[in-house]
Formats: C-alpha cells, structure tokens, sequence
C-alpha cells in the first residue's frame, strides 16, 4: 500500500472520532511531544565519512533535527509521528522527511500482557538499536556499530511502508517481547551502490520486507538477547537492459543480540549473517551471491552519573567467501580492503544537563566496505588504513 494512502487512513480514523475526543481539556492530557537536535564534526587522516571528513578542516556534515508526537486517542489507540531532517554527507542532503507516522491498536492490556498492531510507515525492530537509531541519546555512540548498522545502508534498514503486530508477557521468570512487521522499505542511491556495487543506469524498484524480532529480558533488564530474522527483496529496472538486465535482489538476514547491564558496566555484541542472491543482471554482475557476516563486542563503562567510556571492536565481511577481498579485486578492479572492514573504537561521553549531551570518539579503522560511494567517488584513492576522529553535541527538548 503506498504510504499516501497510509496516510490517508490515519488522517480518516481521526475524522471519525467523537467530537470530545477533540476538545481542549483533553488535549493538554492526551498530546506528548518532544525533538532533539544533534551536531557532529569528523576529521579523518585519508577517506571521506559523513562529507568531506579528510579536509584539513574537517566536516560538519552531520546533523540531526527531529520533532515527534504522541496523540492518545483512546486507552487502547494511539497515533505517533516524526519530522526529521538528516545530514550525512552527500547521501542526506537534510531534507524535511517522514520518519515515521503510524497508528498503533493496543487491543490487549492487562498487568502482564500487551498485544497490538501498528500501521503507516514503521521503523524497523532490528537488533538493539535500529528503531530508535537516530536519538542521539539512544545510541552508546556517536555512530552505532557500522557493521550491522551501515549508514551506506540506512533507508533500506530504517523504515518500512506496512503494517506490524506486538506482543508483550512478563511471566515471573522475566520478559518477552516479540514485534513482527511486513511493509515496503525505503531505497536510494547509496543503498543501489551497497547492493549493486556501482550508481548503475536505472532504479531500484518495488521492495517488500518481512521482519521477525524476539526479545528477552531477565532481571529488569540485566540480561537482554535477542534474535532478528529479515526476508526482503527488491527489483531493478535497467535503463539499458540490452547491457544490463531488469534484475531481482533478494536478501536473508539472521541477527543475534546479547548484552549483560551491571550497575557500572554493561557488556553488549551483536552478530549478524546476511544471505544476498541476485538474479536476471546477465553477465554484468561476476558473483551473483554473497554472505555479509559481521559482528561486535562493546563495552560501556560508567564512571558516575555525568561520565561515560566506551571501547568497541566491529568487524565486518562482505563476502564471507572472499574474507581478503582478493577476487573482489580480481574481479572489479575495486581495491581488496572494499571488502572488509576492521574498526577499533574508543570514546567518552559527558552529560552537561539532563537535555544537552556530548560525544567524543577515536576510530582506528582497517578496511573500507561500510564507506559511502557518494563521499568517495574514486575508489582506487581509497587507502586501506586510516583514522577518523570525531565530536558530537545533542539536545533534546
């Protein structure tokens, strides 16, 4: 369904509400809102992230700007929405865009269950942090791991235009959340080049996405795991199709997530394999099919409530048959380190007010698969080992 017509419905459930619902006294009860602004700078020594990092000067582009709403129409109906305007380099220009607006139907609530179904455009529940990626203050960094959350990737993780089901329990022995979402993910330039390989002549088409997510927690939150399961797939309709044909991209992605949260401490890695199987491209694409396998191991560390340090490792394949990127290279003729990525992290936050929050962080990084092909034009000038130092300042209101 197209999210004009989404949108639609949402606006049509509010017209057929009772006149009261409406009324002024309610309002003031029933309306949450609240927005962030966030601002990065990066330098790098060599390669380009979020701009033109590996200027002298650096880059500022990195901005979040983002308002959300909450309406409580009823106990059991809700609609909630975003504005966001995002820059990052040259494949977000900060334009004005739906993050997400959807309608969510609690029609199950007690003292120990909730269930429920959301329509419009959703954010996608992958592992930990995909659905609340872009508040500054979710994330345990300036930037999440890029291994299993690529910004070069972002749209197509992000959002989706569809329908989801929820379903909450606390049993005594600790908590389960499970979300299941079936929609249209959102594709772009830089998501054609993550898949494809190059900016080709012609455009990603209808996409489909059907998403699965358990989540368990013990001990108030003490031990989280969770297991992520995606079936997509997505078209291509070539400009040139005696040259390169009208071909199909279908993807399968397995995740796990665990983190252990002491009072000082929480201990937090994710893996992720992803099975990508192109067909119908003819002899233009070499390797038909790949499997991504990436992961990380992070560790945050709270000195007192204001202070926060974070050491990280990522890793990332594109090809777990090619783990070198050596026929990578063969190939394309594009340099072996597009094929993995080796990033060390280290960082510290300070939290000037409840509202305004600060980042710093160092990545020390071998390998350039996560790098956006928009702020790196030429590949054969990207170097294999480089260094990115970065500053973030968030505030919410």
């Amino acid at each position: 369904m197209p999210f004009s017509c989404l949108l639609s419905v949402i606006v049509a459930a509010l017209t057929l509400l009772p006149a009261h619902s409406y009324a002024s006294s309610d309002l003031d009860d029933s309306w949450q809102w609240s927005g962030f602004i966030t601002q990065g700078w990066s330098i790098s020594d060599r390669n380009n992230f979020f701009g033109n990092s590996s200027d002298s000067n650096g880059s500022f582009d990195f901005r979040e700007l983002g308002i959300n709403g909450i309406y409580s129409v009823s106990p059991q109906l809700r609609l909630s929405g975003q504005l966001l305007s995002r820059t990052a380099g040259k494949g977000e220009d900060g334009d004005v865009q739906v993050d997400y607006l959807f309608a969510d139907w609690s029609f199950l609530q007690n003292n120990d269950r909730q269930a429920g179904v959301r329509f419009g455009r959703l954010k996608n529940p992958i592992g930990f942090y995909n659905d609340t990626r872009d508040v500054s203050f979710t994330r345990p960094s300036i930037v999440l791991p890029q291994s299993i959350y690529p910004d070069q990737v972002r749209e197509l993780e992000l959002s989706s235009d569809g329908v989801g089901g929820y379903y909450r329990t606390q049993p005594s022995y600790g908590s389960w959340m499970v979300d299941v979402l079936w929609g249209k993910p959102l594709t772009g330039a830089d998501t054609e080049r993550a898949l494809l390989g190059a900016d080709l002549p012609g455009v990603l088409g209808s996409s489909e996405l059907a998403l699965a997510r358990v989540l368990y927690e013990h001990g108030s939150g003490q031990i989280r795991l969770a297991a992520t399961f995606i079936d997509a797939n997505t078209s291509f309709t070539s400009d040139i199709p005696f040259f390169i044909g009208n071909g199909e991209i279908d993807f399968e992605l397995f995740g796990y997530s665990a983190q252990l949260n002491f009072e000082n401490l929480s201990l937090t890695s994710e893996y992720f394999i992803e099975n990508i199987s192109r067909s119908g491209f003819g002899s233009f694409l070499p390797k038909q099919d790949n499997t991504i396998k990436a992961y990380y191991i992070q560790a945050e560390y709270r000195f007192d409530h204001r202070w926060t340090g974070l050491l990280r490792y990522d890793d990332a394949v594109v090809d777990d048959d090619d783990p070198d990127g050596t026929n990578l290279q063969l190939m394309t003729g594009r340099p072996a380190h597009q094929g993995f990525a080796k990033d060390w992290t280290i960082g510290i936050g300070y939290q000037v007010t409840p509202k305004l929050h600060t980042r710093a962080e160092l990545h020390h990084v071998e390998g350039t698969a996560w790098l956006s092909a928009l702020d790196n034009e030429s590949p054969g000038e990207l170097k294999k080992n480089w260094n990115m130092l970065m500053f973030q300042a968030s505030y919410r209101f």
